[in-house]
């Protein structure tokens, strides 16, 4: 083979590994594509209505948001403050908020006059309503009270549920003089002597102690003198119900989730809780603590925290029809409705 036909068929060969190369030539494999972004998860909003401006029980929805919990579960959950029971009530009935806390003969006693709300799961096991006072007004048991002034405000479900207490102890409910305040002035309004009494939850009690020395705050308790009615629940409306179970599952489910996380960590779900308000953490914790004496019960350790039991709830819907002249025109049992609680439920072994 001659010199330059050597040449030609190198320069051939070259030439041809080079468009090769250029072109792909069929002689390499294709990167694979890289696989296509999943798209962000739509979350489904939720507006929660709490009772009444920021306590220590309220860090349970913020232990929940902080923790991604309600993102988990593909929730998008809006916490709003609240006035009292009778505003939450009014916020759902009319369908302004998707869920709400309420104290449960308040919704029960709207049901009966046409609104369309339902306790879904109850928050304390027992009832937290309490009359404070200073022992120098010689208050020295719950009928005294008769004569005094009252400062609660006017959607405050102290208020709403009065008249079933009063005819409890035997006073007329029309015995005492309301002053309607606002959520946030009911320690001022009894440290300054304003009114004679304020009603408030028991839970409030470490509030009230950083403004009236302990040795002169006197209180009663309202279920020591037989108020036995359930006290703070969940309510949606009965639309929500038809049309959105699954959020009102996906709800309950993280909330008792982190109600049962809080009982076990109260100071980091008060840490968590002052990320979000501004707050004095100690008052809180002392607040929180308090607030744990109510889930401490057999019913919560045997069948789970949030359980609705139907023996108690009738004796709550027959304390509002009896005590608050009610009628009631529905079974007890169409007041809630216990099917979107947790399975398996968050037992609280105190």
């Amino acid at each position: 083979m001659s010199k330059n036909t050597r040449k030609t068929i190198f320069t051939g060969i070259l030439l041809f590994f080079g468009l090769a190369l250029l072109f792909g030539g069929g002689t390499k494999e294709a990167s694979p594509k890289a696989p296509a972004k999943e798209a962000p998860k739509t979350l489904e909003k939720v507006d929660f209505q709490l009772n009444w401006k920021i306590t220590g029980d309220h860090a349970p929805y913020y232990v929940a948001l902080e923790k991604g919990w309600y993102k988990e579960e593909g929730l998008d959950v809006n916490v709003i403050l609240g006035q009292g029971s009778g505003y939450t009530v009014q916020v759902i009935d009319t369908k302004k908020a998707d869920i709400g806390i309420s104290d449960a003969p308040v919704p029960i006693t709207n049901r009966a006059k046409g609104a369309k709300v339902k306790i879904i799961g109850i928050i304390f096991d027992k009832h937290p309503n309490c009359m404070y006072f200073w022992k120098s007004s010689g208050i020295t048991k719950p009928q005294d009270i008769v004569g005094k002034t009252v400062a609660v405000p006017a959607t405050d479900g102290h208020k709403v549920m009065w008249p079933a207490f009063a005819k409890q102890i035997g006073v007329d409910p029309n015995s005492v003089k309301f002053v309607n305040i606002e959520p946030a002035a009911k320690v001022s309004a009894l440290a300054s002597k304003n009114a004679d009494v304020v009603f408030e939850l028991y839970t409030g009690k470490p509030f009230m102690e950083k403004a009236i020395p302990p040795d002169q705050l006197g209180y009663f308790v309202w279920s020591d003198y037989g108020f036995n009615a359930y006290a703070h629940s969940y309510i949606t409306h009965d639309d929500t119900i038809k049309s959105r179970p699954e959020m009102l599952r996906k709800f309950l489910k993280v909330t008792y989730r982190a109600w049962d996380y809080t009982l076990k960590n109260p100071a980091e779900a008060i840490d968590i809780l002052g990320k979000y308000h501004p707050i004095n953490k100690e008052d809180y914790l002392a607040n929180l603590k308090v607030v744990m004496d109510f889930f401490k019960t057999d019913r919560y350790k045997n069948n789970g925290i949030g359980y609705i039991d139907p023996a108690r709830m009738r004796e709550t819907v027959d304390l509002v029809a009896r005590y608050m002249n009610v009628q009631m025109n529905f079974p007890p049992e169409d007041v809630y409705d216990a099917s979107f609680l947790p399975s398996p439920p968050f037992k609280y072994n105190w």
